[in-house]
């Protein structure tokens, strides 16, 4: 079984969120503000229940965001021994 991991913009040029089925379980954030960062866009993941699973990031661009966030989701979804 596979567990359904998508992304869904929320509008054209705002937040791109990272769906576990119908569940918000991350979000990868594109540059916003003055001045150049390095690494503009930023992700993050997380997972709410009783305890908090949070971790978050900076990458080039938004494809290796979204790559570093579908990683994030990927070991935890093995290390919880749903795959």
């Amino acid at each position: 079984m596979s567990i359904p991991l998508t992304f869904a913009e929320t509008y054209p040029g705002g937040r791109i969120l990272l769906m576990l089925g119908q569940h918000q379980v991350g979000a990868v954030f594109p540059p916003c503000g003055e001045g150049q960062h390095r690494h503009p866009f930023v992700w993050r993941f997380w997972l709410n229940g009783s305890s908090t699973v949070a971790k978050e990031g900076r990458a080039k661009t938004e494809l290796a965001a979204k790559n570093a966030i579908l990683s994030e989701a990927r070991d935890w979804i093995r290390i919880a021994g749903l795959e």
